[in-house]
């Protein structure tokens, strides 16, 4: 058994080295990937522009995103979204950007939160794994970041409903301009699984966040847990309660890989962290020391240049009084 676990040392040794020589091209595979699944999904479901359907261009701003800051992500995904629906309709494109609008201003204005949240959940919706987000978020993000988590739950139900009705909108004749704005307005106001979904996942995160923070070992992992389990029944509980339809499909397996992908999360934000500081508490026979450490590795290069620099560099002070010295013993 010493054995084993001494290999799963030395192996978690080497992705501690591996991670933090390799994090800045890892970060950038990250976006680039997130970048080019938003926008092949938004193409599948509203192909309007042919040029924007082309692997290549999808490839290039792909890349591009993987350069630029995360919250710059979910802009170019909702510039790709609005550049898609306008192609097939007005109607759709206008009222899609009043949404994101009203969302933005609730993100930026009042309770500024994660905006990879926007984008990763309509994804994970699709993929049957959407606990994932308000697990992680609430984890490794901050308290307002249950904002963001809903505003990832509307993204998805309003692009779905969209989909659903794209035949209906995009319809050469029928239905006047108001009267298609009044359809998705109705549309999405008595929408069976959005406000229940949307209050399921933003509490869930709170849950977390606040079970994450206390003082207690493995609270992190407490949390998750305690996440994974509150937000399916929570959503199976109100959805029977109401007698509506079901909400997201694969409830538990869904649950239970999210489950364990947040853990891994949780524990590698723990671990591999090394932008984060620490609070560290001893005693001895005498005193309580607390102790705040910073990692070296948070220092930016022009800081490790400054601080050699002055190293080697003799101080002015020193200098005068070296000067001082020398007219004395002449």
């Amino acid at each position: 058994m010493s054995a084993f676990l001494d290999k799963l040392v030395l192996i978690w040794r080497a992705v501690k080295r591996f991670y933090a020589s390799w994090c800045v091209y890892l970060t950038m595979a990250a976006k680039c990937a997130v970048a080019f699944c938003a926008f092949s999904y938004i193409n599948q479901y509203f192909p309007g522009r042919a040029f924007l359907l082309r692997f290549i261009v999808v490839a290039a701003i792909s890349l591009l995103a993987s350069v630029l800051p995360w919250k710059y992500l979910s802009f170019l995904a909702a510039v790709w979204l609005l550049a898609q629906l306008s192609a097939l309709s007005l109607e759709a494109a206008a009222f899609t950007f009043v949404v994101l609008l009203i969302l933005a201003l609730a993100r930026y204005l009042l309770l500024p939160g994660s905006g990879l949240a926007l984008v990763v959940l309509p994804i994970l919706f699709l993929w049957k794994v959407p606990f994932l987000v308000p697990l992680v978020v609430g984890v490794t993000g901050v308290l307002s970041g249950f904002v963001s988590v809903g505003s990832g739950v509307v993204i998805f139900y309003l692009l779905q409903f969209l989909s659903r009705n794209l035949e209906y909108l995009t319809a050469p004749e029928g239905d006047t301009l108001v009267q298609r704005l009044f359809f998705l307005l109705k549309g999405m106001a008595e929408h069976p699984q959005l406000m229940t979904v949307v209050l399921c996942f933003c509490l869930t995160t709170l849950v977390v966040y606040l079970i994450s923070r206390l003082k207690v070992d493995y609270a992190p992992q407490i949390a998750v847990g305690f996440g994974a389990v509150l937000d399916p029944l929570l959503l199976a509980g109100i959805f029977d309660f109401l007698r509506r339809p079901a909400g997201p499909e694969s409830l538990v397996w869904g649950s239970l890989v999210s489950l364990l992908i947040a853990l891994m999360i949780s524990f590698a934000h723990r671990f591999l962290n090394y932008a984060k500081t620490e609070n560290v508490q001893f005693e001895d026979d005498e005193y309580y020391y607390y102790v705040k450490a910073v990692p070296k590795i948070a220092l930016s290069v022009r800081d490790r240049k400054r601080n050699a620099a002055a190293a080697e560099t003799p101080d002015e002070n020193t200098e005068k009084e070296d000067a001082v010295n020398a007219e004395r013993d002449t």
